[in-house]
Parts: C-alpha cells; sequence; structure tokens
C-alpha cells in the first residue's frame, strides 16, 4: 500500500517507514496511560535527554539531517518529535488528544521519531512517499495552510496528506476513526523492526486495538 519514491535515495541515503495497521475504539482519554506517563515515562524521558544538543538525540539527529539535505531548515521546520520533546524538556504538560494520537506521541518521544497517525478510511488509493513539490500543502492539525515544498510527504490520489513535521486535518484520527494507519518516520540507522515491536506492545496495552500487523517500507 505505501511505496517509498527510489529517487529520495540519490538524495539521502537511510530513508525506512516504520507502519503499524490496526482496527479501534477511540477513548478520549486512557487513565492508566496517563499514570504511566507522569509516574514513570516523561522522568525517563527527560533524564534521557537531559544536557544533550538537539542533533545530538536519536531520531532528531537523522530527521535534521534529512530536512537540510531536502532543502528545508530544521530549525524553523521542526520535526514533530523535537517539538515534543521540547515540552517534556520544559516541563509543559503533553496535549491530550485521544487515546490513539497519545500513544503516537508517547512511541515518538521514547524512540525520537516523528509518529504520525492516519484514518485509513479516508486514504484514497496507494500511498506514495515523495520529495513535495511547489505549492504544495494542506491545513495542519490547529495550523493554517503549510507549505511543503521539498518536505518528504505521504501523498494518496488527492494530494499531500502527511509528513514528518505536521499531519493534515483531511486525514486525522479522531474520536469516530475505527482504521487506523501509523507511520514512523525514520531518517537514520536503527532497529525500526524492535521499535515497531515496541510500538505494537503499546498499542495492544492502552490502545484497545485489534487486528494489528506492522511492516516496514
Amino acid at each position: 500500500m505505501i511505496k517509498i519514491d527510489e529517487t529520495l535515495f540519490n538524495t539521502y541515503q537511510p530513508i525506512q517507514l516504520g507502519c503499524i495497521e490496526f482496527t479501534c475504539t477511540i477513548e478520549k482519554e486512557n487513565e492508566e496511560f496517563w499514570k504511566d506517563m507522569h509516574e514513570t515515562i516523561i522522568p525517563s524521558v527527560q533524564e534521557k535527554i537531559a544536557g544533550k544538543e538537539w542533533n545530538q538525540i536519536d531520531g532528531i539527529k537523522g530527521s535534521r539531517l534529512a530536512y537540510k539535505a531536502f532543502g528545508r531548515n530544521p530549525g524553523r521546520y521542526r520535526v514533530s518529535s523535537e517539538s515534543l520533546l521540547r515540552r517534556i524538556k520544559r516541563n509543559d504538560e503533553l496535549y491530550h488528544i485521544n487515546s490513539i494520537v497519545d500513544i503516537n506521541n508517547y512511541i515518538s518521544i521514547q524512540s525520537g521519531f516523528s509518529v504520525g497517525s492516519y484514518d485509513l478510511d479516508k486514504i484514497q488509493g496507494d500511498i506514495l512517499f515523495r520529495k513535495a513539490t511547489q505549492n504544495e500543502g494542506y491545513t495542519g492539525i490547529g495550523k493554517d495552510f503549510l507549505d511543503m515544498e521539498n518536505m518528504l510527504v505521504l501523498v494518496d490520489e488527492q494530494g499531500v496528506f502527511g509528513s514528518s513535521m505536521s499531519d493534515s486535518t483531511r486525514c486525522m484520527v479522531t474520536n469516530d476513526t475505527k482504521h487506523v494507519l501509523v507511520v514512523i518516520y525514520c531518517f537514520e540507522k536503527s532497529d525500526l523492526e524492535s521499535l515497531l515491536e515496541f510500538s505494537v506492545q503499546a498499542f495492544k496495552k492502552y490502545g484497545n486495538v485489534e487486528n494489528i500487523s506492522s511492516y516496514i517500507k
């Protein structure tokens, strides 16, 4: 279902997408999840990133290099995982969205990789991961129109809908979503298979998911 444009590798080599699909019944909030986040997960992440520059943190390091390679300024256009970790470093509360998106963000802060969740029923046809061209973009979640030129983006038959910076409102996961695609944007050498297994277990534990599968592109 998902393909990577092979020409991307002429510019930057370590590009992989870790993908998870499942069906689910979404809750507004999972109390057990947020208890674990506040008591153990967030303090552990804060300790792990303490004293490090952003380009020294696994996941963010490769994402910043990929942005530069394709012509985007990672200081101005931040990978979403960096934005989340900056909130944690400032002791700001993470956003409470819904049971699936919250787990999505948990995987992101643990790994340093940007992680996007998409409503599969709103995606039309096959998905291609490619470089966006001039004038391509979309309305971001909680944002105005985002110019995606030179960003690596997910595209379906209707156009661009996702990236490692911010996702579109068109395919976002809502409380009514039943069929989810999760994409881990990996731009450096990493044990992505182990991260996928960790992620699958997180969705099983906290997400009320069924029919779950994972694969790497």
